[in-house]
């Protein structure tokens, strides 16, 4: 079996926790539940329902958000291979197997966007770390190719002794 130099788990960031999320929707309804009353004691009744609708669009933006959260990509280096794994939110996966001899890592630290680390052999390429911070994806830019050099190392000393 060979060596692996590299085997990461790159996730997005959660900013909120269920717990946080469900303080949060009640603080929203208990806020839109007060100014509902106030529109309906008004006679402004047609606005209650408006009210409640809002509230249903963010409930539903959230539960999106943390869907999207479970996305994770896999990236592991040997000497033989780099693969590649990425499942999104949803649970659908796409995998990419680079031989680690032709294998690159592109970064682009003037981009400013999810395209600016790639992991590249021949013509074709495959972003990763779309989700990490910029300063992040400079880290995990620089591992990812010191773990490709370090496989390629060991193929070339494993080749001639």
């Amino acid at each position: 079996m060979s060596t692996i130099y590299l085997d990461a788990v790159l996730e997005p960031p959660r900013s909120l926790s269920p717990r946080g999320f469900a303080r949060v929707m009640m603080v929203l309804g208990a806020f839109s539940l007060l100014l509902s009353m106030a529109f309906f004691a008004a006679g402004a009744w047609p606005v209650v329902g408006f009210l409640g609708l809002e509230i249903l669009a963010l409930w539903l933006v959230f539960r999106f958000s943390f869907r999207a959260q479970l996305a994770r990509t896999y990236v592991r280096v040997t000497a033989e291979a780099v693969d590649v794994r990425k499942v999104d939110g949803w649970g659908r996966e796409r995998r990419a197997s680079l031989a680690a001899h032709f294998a690159r890592v592109e970064f682009d630290r003037a981009a400013d966007g999810p395209n600016a680390l790639r992991l590249a052999a021949s013509r074709h390429a495959y972003v990763v770390g779309e989700f990490l911070t910029p300063r992040e994806r400079e880290s995990f830019a620089r591992r990812l190719a010191q773990a490709i050099s370090d496989a390629r190392r060991e193929r070339y000393s494993g080749e001639i002794a």
